[in-house]
């Protein structure tokens, strides 16, 4: 935890923004989101109980910048893995759905909030539903660019990337909260587990 002398160094160059963020990402790992405040988040950072409504008007508000702040680390990740790789369409299609289930392990914290319950005045704007947000688009891109290669199966490229968002989604779920079959698998099992379900859900994608 950022101490505090830091704490008001940051606060006096203008990035109490992020500290509140941070601050809240902190207890999201400890709590989950239930019980989630600005008071409990201020109290944390060591400012006032009214300073974070300065910056966001309510516990909504600070959700929705935290989902925001995790879909873009999403994509900037996903598109330099893709960047990096020498590989064509198909494997690019892969890569996003292993850089989506890396995301999920390296900051459960942000994909709790990223992919929360939906329910009613809650922080998802439209700019966060799942065919609004630059990783799904790029997603279905690709998607689209491999049926015109002849890479994939034909079909509707939005329900192939929900399909294929869906069993990524399950699997990440099941990894960060310990429900795969054998947690005590080391870190080179897991990734090999990893691979061996996105490569079984695209063989089924493609071309008969």
């Amino acid at each position: 935890m950022t101490d505090t002398k830091n704490q008001s160094q940051s606060y006096h160059h203008g990035n109490l923004t992020r500290v509140l963020i941070d601050t809240a990402l902190e207890i999201i790992s400890e709590q989950g989101t239930k019980d989630l405040s600005l008071r409990k988040i201020a109290k944390r950072a060591g400012v006032s109980h009214a300073a974070p409504y300065r910056h966001f008007k309510d516990k909504n508000a600070i959700l929705g910048a935290v989902a925001r702040q995790g879909f873009d680390m999403m994509l900037r990740q996903t598109e330099k893995r893709i960047a990096k790789s020498k590989g064509n369409e198909l494997d690019h299609f892969a890569i996003s759905g292993l850089s989506y289930i890396n995301f999920a392990v390296n900051y459960p914290a942000h994909y709790r909030v990223m992919f929360g319950t939906r329910a009613e005045n809650s922080y998802f704007s439209d700019e966060l539903k799942p065919e609004s947000i630059p990783v799904f688009k790029l997603l279905r891109d690709i998607i689209m660019v491999c049926q015109e290669k002849g890479l994939l199966k034909t079909g509707d490229p939005q329900e192939m990337a929900l399909a294929a968002w869906s069993i990524v989604h399950g699997f990440a779920m099941l990894r960060i909260d310990h429900h795969l079959p054998d947690q005590g698998m080391d870190e080179k099992k897991l990734r090999e587990l990893q691979r061996s379900v996105v490569l079984t859900l695209y063989s089924g994608l493609r071309p008969e």
